[in-house]
């Protein structure tokens, strides 16, 4: 009988819930070694080849318990509905993760913040791949940022709350994933805002954003703030005065990395500026929600990735109050740049890349290496 077969938003809460099943990866050791399914909870893995199950798989039987449960993931989901199946055969209780680590990579989490009316907030957690986007919505109108090249859950999330899209962002011009907010604008009929930075042109038309203009959702006004660094053109947008949604300028342990333009003492100096001026006249109560995350440990006990400003303000990168400090920290802080950016980034742009869906995903395997996190001496 065929083992069944479990999504990965089912196996994330079971896993995020405790409970105690084996999570049994049958990918080769480099693909393992680079990106592993991660929960909010330790995680009991085993690592065995796919191909060793191909071998001799009674061998394999003793390194797995018989009293749990063992979800098998691999790459796409072929190589463990047959490991899974093999197992079930031989008593095993066991599932298969469907779509593996493809799925997981694509995998959108929403949680709505805790948030009084009018105003309601959506992260869509991206939990395989780090990325972080938003639904901002009031008055029946909402206000999508840095969406995923999944439109469509946007559009049932906005379908399902009697939303009507009216506003669509980047924060900047990802390199890590491909944006889907081109596409989402086109078929909502919304404004499209995005800025490539100085001498760089779209190839497809977009709104600039302007500093200090306001964005209205019904009475609730959102702020789009020049915020450069990570790039020369990104951008925060700041929601009812609350709510910094700061893209890839601030994370919750970290700032964006500036070197992925060749200029990196050039962007960092950008960078410390939207800091310690731009950034400044902020409240320390003023709610960050970045664009990115590191990892399961820095989603909240709500289910969501978001710090207080002033807790920002204490870390590495706000105490090193020198240009000339924050820049050298910065510059010994950033690690090589992540593989396929390039194709990314020009496909953003619209002047290059690929509507093949096929090759997209294989440029997003893996987590997001957006942040660097300076260290003080």
């Amino acid at each position: 009988m065929p083992a069944r077969t479990i999504d990965v938003g089912a196996l994330l809460h079971a896993l995020d819930g405790g409970a105690p099943w084996v999570l049994l990866d049958v990918r080769n050791d480099a693909e393992v070694a680079a990106w592993q399914v991660e929960a909010r909870r330790p995680v009991d893995r085993l690592h065995v080849p796919y191909f060793a199950f191909l071998d001799e798989p009674a061998t394999i039987f003793p390194r797995l318990p018989r009293d749990r449960e063992i979800a098998v993931v691999c790459a796409k989901g072929g190589a463990s509905a047959m490991v899974a199946d093999v197992l079930c055969d031989a008593g095993f209780r066991a599932c298969t993760v469907d779509g593996g680590m493809a799925a997981y990579g694509d995998h959108l989490e929403p949680v709505r913040l805790a948030i009084a009316p009018p105003l309601a907030i959506w992260q869509l957690l991206r939990r395989g791949k780090g990325c972080l986007s938003y639904v901002v919505a009031a008055g029946g109108e909402a206000l999508i940022v840095d969406p995923s090249r999944h439109v469509e859950r946007y559009e049932a999330l906005a379908r399902e709350h009697g939303l009507r899209i009216v506003h669509v962002v980047d924060t900047h011009v990802h390199a890590d994933h491909v944006s889907g907010a081109r596409s989402l604008a086109a078929r909502s009929g919304a404004v499209y805002r995005v800025d490539a930075g100085p001498g760089v042109v779209l190839g497809h038309p977009a709104t600039t954003p302007r500093d200090g203009e306001c964005l209205r959702l019904g009475d609730v006004e959102v702020r789009a703030l020049a915020a450069p660094g990570h790039t020369p053109g990104s951008w925060a947008y700041l929601v009812d005065e609350r709510y910094l949604l700061s893209g890839d300028t601030l994370f919750v342990r970290g700032v964006g990395r500036p070197d992925l333009g060749g200029q990196t003492e050039a962007w960092a100096r950008d960078l410390f500026r939207t800091l310690h001026a731009r950034l400044a006249s902020l409240s320390d109560d003023t709610v960050i929600l970045p664009a990115h995350f590191a990892g399961a440990e820095e989603i909240g006990d709500d289910g969501t990735v978001g710090v207080r400003l002033g807790a920002l303000r204490g870390t590495p990168a706000f105490r090193l109050d020198s240009e000339g400090a924050f820049v050298a920290a910065i510059s010994a802080a950033v690690t090589p740049a992540p593989a396929a950016y390039a194709e990314i980034v020009r496909t953003n742009l619209g002047v290059a890349g690929t509507s093949d869906e096929e090759r997209i995903a294989e440029w997003e395997l893996g987590p997001n290496h957006c942040a660097a996190r300076p260290r003080t001496t």
